[in-house]
């Protein structure tokens, strides 16, 4: 097999290998999702909202909310996927953004660049929950961090005598 045959079977399989070796696969779209995917009201959606000319460089990170994808993009016709959270519906929502792209001659780049990962517990079914990664708590975090930089900062200002014998902090 040549690498032209091999190509055009991943495209058929819709298979992309993604950041960190990982196989992303589309799903085959039911009627419904054919039927969204065809609507000129999507079109209309990927050519001004995703396509609007300011947005043109920038990661749209406000889709991650309500798709669990995170488009960059590049230029008028253009757009790299930098996320998608590995869930079903997920994956159904990046499949008809794919038609629709191919429908309207735009590229969608999905390759090594693309992060495929598990979606927070919370998010996630409740079978799917052991296997998932913690979501960290943002008020946590930025606790250990402004106690982390308090603790290093008090390191390096210790109290020290001056040369009249007083402590200085």
């Amino acid at each position: 097999m040549n690498k032209k045959t091999d190509k055009k079977t991943d495209e058929k399989t819709r298979e992309y290998e993604v950041n960190g070796n990982q196989k992303l696969t589309l799903p085959l779209l039911s009627i419904h999702q054919l039927d969204i995917a065809i609507d000129e009201e999507a079109e209309r959606f990927v050519k001004t909202v995703i396509h609007a000319e300011g947005t043109f460089g920038f990661p749209l990170i406000g889709m991650c909310d309500k798709h669990g994808l995170i488009f960059q993009t590049i230029d008028a016709t253009s757009a790299h996927v930098l996320l998608v959270i590995n869930d079903n519906s997920v994956l159904d929502t990046l499949a008809i953004f794919n038609h629709i792209y191919n429908r309207i001659g735009y590229n969608l780049i999905i390759d090594n660049m693309t992060v495929l990962r598990p979606p927070y517990p919370d998010d996630a079914d409740e079978t799917n929950g052991e296997n998932a990664e913690q979501k960290p708590s943002q008020a946590k975090r930025e606790d250990e961090i402004i106690n982390e930089d308090l603790s290093q900062e008090i390191k390096s200002t210790q109290l020290k005598t001056d040369v009249v014998g007083m402590e200085v902090a």
